[in-house]
């Protein structure tokens, strides 16, 4: 009886104090990105020295770019704490920490460290996104979730929410199954229970997640903060027509965003199947030099004949020409094109990418084969 009273005692103790707790944590001391010869360019991460708390430290909270990117647990067992932020494509990332004890005080910012990536080629997002949106009529309708991150993710910490006809609020919420975790280059699909095509691809059924049409908003969050949006919060208009399938094959755009552009996105209509890249966790990623070869087009395309045109520009040349289908294999490859006509008789009917080579830069099209 002395050991459950004793024990009561304590948890009333534990309660009360973290009840009455108003004192924050100190901001975590220096805060700087880890420097060694093993960091590459792309490589934003950072480390710490612990905040010290009159009670204790709970969480740390990392802020990129003035948005909540990740909430990690004391580790009071080493002097400093680390943190990987890898594989950021180009551009300035200015990063901040703060120090939260269990009564939820927040201790100030630290001051902002800034570094700016400056790579030769693209990276995959490093966040699930919408990779995929079906709009078919009546309920084949779903979601494609896709991690191109180059490790496996965990989603309790991400949910998806829906806002019906330009409501400009978030009108219904969907948290994925516990213990879900989406595999590298692998994707996560919620569709409605009564689709009638794509079902080997459906991981998890949610009626009121994919009760949309062309005018509905679907917003993927992490923290309950939004970061990628199929639509426009607040527009009532139709951006995506019915009986269309749109998918993110590229980083034409930026991947993830709040801003929903259609341009970044291919656009496919009902056949009657299941979209061939339904389910994949697709993304062609370029060299950055690849914006440098614009001049290059090929046609038609989609490509009904057995013949493929190239047209140049500026007085560039083709030294070869690569054929590649959606896993990456090479189906045809050329160096020797006539009259910029390449005979594509060989291959079927199907999604490739050409990769075009000019001295020691590639430039990559998608081509749709009929």
């Amino acid at each position: 009886m002395k050991k459950v009273t004793l024990l009561f005692a304590l948890l009333f103790v534990s309660i009360y104090c973290f009840a009455n707790d108003t004192e924050p944590p100190t901001t975590p001391p220096n805060f700087q990105f880890i420097n060694n010869p093993i960091i590459q360019p792309d490589d934003i991460s950072v480390q710490w020295e612990h905040a010290t708390d009159n009670i204790g430290v709970a969480t740390y909270e990392i802020y990129i770019n003035g948005t909540l990117e990740e909430i990690i647990t004391y580790n009071g067992t080493n002097t400093i704490q680390y943190a990987p932020f890898l594989n950021y494509n180009n551009g300035t990332y200015c990063l901040t920490i703060l120090a939260r004890d269990a009564a939820g005080n927040a201790s100030p910012l630290s001051n902002q460290i800034c570094k700016t990536v400056n790579i030769i080629h693209q990276n995959g997002p490093t966040k699930p996104y919408i990779s995929g949106f079906l709009n078919y009529t009546g309920d084949d309708k779903a979601i494609e979730i896709s991690n191109q991150a180059n490790q496996d993710i965990d989603l309790s910490d991400y949910s998806l929410k829906i806002s019906h006809d330009g409501s400009g609020t978030w009108d219904a919420i969907y948290t994925f199954p516990t213990n879900t975790t989406i595999l590298s280059l692998d994707s996560f699909v919620i569709a409605h229970t009564n689709i009638s095509i794509c079902t080997n691809e459906v991981n998890d059924y949610n009626d009121i997640i994919t009760s949309f049409d062309g005018n509905d908003v679907i917003g993927l969050f992490k923290y309950d903060v939004l970061y990628d949006v199929v639509g426009e919060l607040g527009n009532n208009g139709t951006l995506i027509n019915t009986d269309q399938f749109i998918k993110r094959e590229s980083l034409s755009s930026p991947i993830p965003s709040t801003s929903f552009d259609l341009n970044g996105w291919n656009i496919y209509s009902n056949n009657g199947n299941c979209p061939q890249l339904f389910g994949d966790a697709f993304l062609v990623l370029l060299d950055v030099e690849d914006e440098e070869l614009n001049s290059f087009q090929i046609y038609p395309n989609p490509a009904i004949a057995n013949t493929l045109q190239f047209s140049t520009k500026n007085n560039q040349t083709i030294d070869s020409v690569s054929i590649l289908d959606i896993n990456g294999r090479n189906v045809l490859k050329t160096a020797n094109l006539i009259n910029n006509i390449l005979d594509i008789q060989t291959i079927k009917q199907g999604v490739y990418f050409v990769k075009i080579q000019s001295g020691n830069k590639i430039s990559t099209h998608k081509l749709i084969r009929q």
